[in-house]
């Protein structure tokens, strides 16, 4: 019986630990993805994007929010747009 739950302990914090691998993957990929909109326009943005969920106005800059919904996960893009309509800054939130 201790081998048993031994073996189950074990079996789960494989997989937790190749679910938290796979987490860092994706967010590396993602980060690398959209550092590639930086000093970009906005008409790039939008073309690539679509039109932002929402918008905000932060420290004299516009924030282009992007919510996406996927099948598991789900993730939230921010752009920061300074007065030139250009793309200076990013973060991305993902959760399930």
């Amino acid at each position: 019986m201790k081998k048993i739950l031994l073996l189950i302990a074990s079996l789960s914090l494989y997989s937790c630990s190749a679910i938290s691998e796979k987490v860092t993957e994706i967010a590396e990929k993602e980060n690398k993805y959209l550092s590639g909109f930086l000093n970009a326009s906005t008409v790039t943005l939008i073309n690539n994007f679509g039109t932002p969920t929402k918008t905000a106005s932060e420290n004299n800059q516009i924030i282009y929010v992007y919510e996406v919904k996927g099948r598991l996960i789900n993730c939230q893009r921010k752009f920061t747009i300074n007065d030139k309509n250009t793309v200076t800054g990013f973060s991305s939130t993902c959760w399930d």
